[in-house]
């Protein structure tokens, strides 16, 4: 076969992929009723205000999110297909540009990787406040967000963007920066991108300032909208008195706690299996990577780093939740329940403040495991940086949530950004465990796992 023929093969495979894939996404789309919550609130504004007055206002007494919601309120006032086949169509675009942002060579691989690992997210994340509503606001700024991402990608490879992009991705980046986690991480993708070529003595393209200047002035307008400072001091009222006396530095680590529970013990009440696939992923990229590793002393510590975070989800998380709900475990509960249960800062929590600290230090503890595990499995690459910064750039935009009164009552739809990025690592892992070339029983046991880990979320 010539290479024209095989590409040719692979567009069709890829095509026939995406068909599938729309047809599961349209099938789950079909169960979901948009008939609660925001949406219902913003369906009733729909023929009563004009949109200009209504986006005006909101500006002024409650959100700058102004180019989110002149998509958001006319959807919730049409056709709930509308919403529907949209949105499968924006989680079709999503598969596709994470897995030609970070995917490997093997598009096609990446593409199934990723949409089978997507079934792992919590799915009621999406419509705690609405299904509409959360959608626009979180999953649909994510998409956008990253495409907005792409002329990076060409840049760092030394090519030119494509025509279309010179007015996809700005428009892309006013949709998703007007979402104040995704404006953050775009700009520091740009800023950390921009530092990078200068470094490697590679000149920028005006459109890159363009892009840079597009969320900037995204970010001032968030900024300094009145409507944002009319709204924390309302939802501080209404959902967290208390939120006005902390510091900074409390609203640090309270966002912290709470990502670190939801991520590293499992959740509890909010079940995220999120970490436990990368966790998972990256101890299977070990055990596949072991031939290529020299010296039996790094062998041997990479094995039981990898294996710490793997053994504090399931171990911790998940064993520790089911002792302490069942009433089996009578010693140590404190001890348990302080690294499965809390989320709140010292005076807040029914645990004290000694505890509190020790969650923390092991909360970093078990973070450090997984920084170092992939930091021992690639050396000094650019793949460690790269992947590094892929994880500490999704657990800045979950913390930083701290520093909103509504971060628990907003649940945790916040964290679709996070969970992004752990997506993406573990997707990188699993294509690199992948090109390893692995025994049938490795891969058998990757698989299962995967499927575990979907059937848990679903179930």
């Amino acid at each position: 076969m010539n290479k024209r023929d095989h590409l040719q093969n692979n567009i069709l495979y890829e095509w026939l992929a995406f068909g599938g894939f729309a047809l599961l996404l349209l099938l789950a789309h079909a169960l979901i009723r948009p008939d609660f919550g925001d949406d219902v609130t913003y369906a009733g504004i729909w023929g009563k205000q004009p949109l200009f007055a209504f986006l005006q206002e909101r500006y002024l007494k409650w959100s700058s999110r102004v180019v989110i919601e002149a998509v958001m309120l006319p959807l919730t006032a049409v056709s709930p297909w509308v919403w529907r086949i949209l949105d499968v169509l924006m989680l079709l675009l999503l598969v596709w540009i994470t897995a030609d942002l970070f995917g490997t060579e093997k598009k096609l691989q990446a593409q199934i990787l990723f949409f089978a690992m997507l079934w792992t997210v919590p799915f009621f994340s999406l419509s705690s406040a609405g299904w509409i509503t959360t959608t626009v606001n979180y999953l649909w700024t994510l998409t956008l967000g990253l495409v907005a991402l792409r002329p990076l990608k060409h840049w760092l490879k030394g090519e030119k963007c494509p025509p279309a992009e010179y007015i996809i991705c700005p428009l892309c980046v006013l949709y998703g920066a007007n979402m104040e986690q995704m404006g953050a991480v775009l700009l520091g993708a740009y800023l950390v991108m921009g530092l990078y070529l200068l470094a490697e003595k590679r000149k920028l393209s005006p459109f890159y300032f363009v892009q840079l200047g597009l969320v900037v002035l995204s970010l001032l307008f968030i900024l300094w909208a009145p409507g944002n400072g009319e709204r924390t001091i309302s939802e501080t009222e209404r959902f967290f008195p208390e939120f006005a006396s902390f510091s900074a530095y409390e609203k640090l680590w309270m966002g912290f706690l709470e990502t670190g529970h939801y991520y590293l013990a499992a959740g509890h009440e909010q079940v995220s299996y999120l970490f436990g696939l990368l966790a998972g992923g990256l101890f299977l990229t070990v055990l596949g990577a072991r031939k290529s590793l020299t010296g039996k002393k790094k062998k041997r510590l990479l094995f039981f780093i990898s294996l710490c975070p793997l053994a504090f989800y399931w171990g911790v998380g998940h064993l520790g939740n089911f002792l302490l709900d069942s009433g089996i475990l009578t010693r140590g509960r404190d001890g348990v329940g302080v690294l499965v249960q809390n989320r709140q800062l010292p005076g807040l929590s029914y645990f004290s403040t000694q505890l509190i600290v020790f969650q923390t230090l092991v909360y970093l503890a078990v973070m450090a495991c997984v920084a170092l595990t992939i930091a021992l499995l690639y050396g000094k690459s650019r793949e460690t940086g790269f992947q590094l910064l892929i994880l500490g750039a999704g657990l800045l935009s979950r913390v930083i949530v701290g520093f909103s009164p509504t971060l628990y009552a907003s649940g945790d739809r916040t964290a679709i950004y996070c969970s992004a990025a752990i997506l993406i690592v573990t997707l990188r892992n699993l294509q690199y465990f992948l090109g390893q070339k692995p025994g049938t029983f490795l891969k058998g046991a990757g698989a299962c796992y995967l499927g575990i880990c979907i059937l848990g979320n679903l179930l």
